[in-house]
């Protein structure tokens, strides 16, 4: 394995940097003549399968990712093609990004001694939290606060740190970046650590063991597994397993469309999107992503809001629960086929990323439905420190805000579990945190 850089040709061997020193994005490399497909033939599904093509570590840290089923779609019966689902929602953490965090947190375990950061929009924050309580180390969590409670909530199950920053993902990179060197970190941001996206190439190489696709449809936020999958397929074709690369489409939000809308030549948007996961508003990998569409010579489909719905509704009627950000694949694909993109006989993937049980808890907006913030963290802030009755917590508050409203939050606070009664004195209730109400504050700052 090195580490080169296509621009200058200089190589690198030690800590993965994402660029090199002129600047160009570098490329992580193998010895392709000695690589032997028919090894992996005995081996376990899965993305350590593949470990010729992979970063050598000392230690594998695994929850089985990878290996998710391929399914054949009802969806192209009816529009009389050939589509077959890959469920990424099967991974242990629900999403495609366990692919990169298994390889990231096995490759960075010996210079994590205070624990491992990354910077993401919910999916990988949560597979690095499972992760990283595998190994047992620290993980902190830079996330923006447009961000499903759901994936809040799977986070903080599993221990990380969380920290909000920003409104979107790329705001909070350079802010993790800041972290990792200030408390000695291991940083698994993609944008910051490319070696996580060997990992993520694995579901190309499984693509092309199940089906040897000619289109895969892939719903595109930051562009990393976009790119990551054009690598893949890309290191097929140079060890002679396949003779041509598939056509990669690649499908956002009309709302946020910095990568689609430069394939396509139109004026991007940078709004939030009801599929949240996809809010990226100036992605790092954008040329890179652009880039791998177009050298496999496929395009990009813009969806709109209206159309999440439906895509949704289309994958439960396939089996697969998909959050809105995933189900973006499904309007593509009939689009595409409505104005006669596909040949009868092509083999075309929807590649589904992440569960919808992830995706609950966002409102049109891209909003939280609820969210632990404002008044009730200051109440959950106060209690921390002892026990307290309402009239108390409202004087202690020192904002304009209804006496009668502060007993709204301690509602709310006590029906999430995170506050309980702890005594009363007269007609004086008092609050307390409960055990997961401390958990949860441990868990919410630095």
């Amino acid at each position: 394995m090195r580490l080169r850089c296509p621009f200058c040709g200089r190589t690198y061997s030690s800590l993965i940097p994402p660029t090199c020193s002129c600047g160009e994005p570098l490329v992580m490399e193998y010895d392709y003549e000695s690589i032997d497909t028919s090894r992996w033939e005995h081996r376990r599904m899965g993305v350590w399968r593949y470990r010729e093509l992979l970063p050598d570590v000392h230690e594998i840290i695994s929850l089985y990712e990878g290996g998710t089923p391929l399914i054949r779609a009802k969806l192209g019966d009816e529009l009389g093609l050939r589509v077959f689902i890959k469920d990424e929602t099967r991974n242990p953490t629900g999403s495609f990004r366990d692919r990169l965090v298994t390889v990231a947190v096995s490759y960075g375990l010996p210079h994590a001694g205070n624990g491992f950061i990354v910077a993401s929009n919910g999916n990988a924050a949560a597979s690095l939290a499972a992760y990283a309580a595998r190994a047992g180390k620290e993980a902190y969590t830079v996330v923006p606060k447009l961000i499903e409670g759901s994936k809040l909530a799977q986070i903080v199950a599993f221990g990380a740190k969380v920290i909000r920053y920003g409104e979107s993902v790329d705001e909070g990179i350079s802010y993790a970046e800041g972290l990792a060197e200030g408390r000695g970190l291991y940083n698994v941001t993609p944008e910051s650590n490319i070696v996580g996206l060997e990992g993520q190439k694995t579901l190309a190489f499984e693509l092309w063991e199940e089906l040897n696709p000619t289109h895969v449809i892939v719903p595109t936020g930051s562009g990393s597994n976009l790119y990551s999958i054009y690598k893949g397929f890309s290191e097929l074709l140079r060890i002679g397993a396949i003779e041509e690369v598939p056509k990669l489409i690649a499908v956002q939000a009309e709302q946020c469309s910095p990568i689609a809308s430069e394939v396509l030549g139109v004026e991007p948007k940078a709004e939030p999107t009801r599929a949240l996961a996809l809010y990226v508003k100036n992605p790092f990998m954008k040329e890179l992503a652009v880039g791998a569409v177009e050298e496999s010579e496929g395009t990009a489909v813009l969806v709109g809001e209206d159309e999440l719905d439906l895509g949704a509704r289309l994958l439960a009627r396939e089996g697969v629960f998909a959050e809105y950000a995933s189900s973006v694949v499904v309007p593509a694909l009939m689009e595409l086929a409505e104005s006669g993109y596909f040949e009868r006989d092509d083999r075309i993937a929807l590649v589904v990323t992440s569960c919808g049980l992830k995706g609950m808890g966002a409102e049109g907006t891209g909003r939280e439905r609820f969210t632990v913030g404002g008044t009730k963290l200051d109440i959950l802030r106060l209690l921390k420190e002892r026990s307290m009755y309402g009239y108390e917590i409202w004087e202690a508050l020192e904002r304009t805000l209804k006496y009668q409203a502060v007993y709204q939050h301690l509602r709310e606070l006590e029906g999430l579990g995170l506050i309980e009664e702890s005594n009363r004195r007269g007609r004086r209730v008092y609050y307390t945190l409960t055990e997961k109400g401390r958990r949860f504050l441990e868990a919410l700052f630095l």
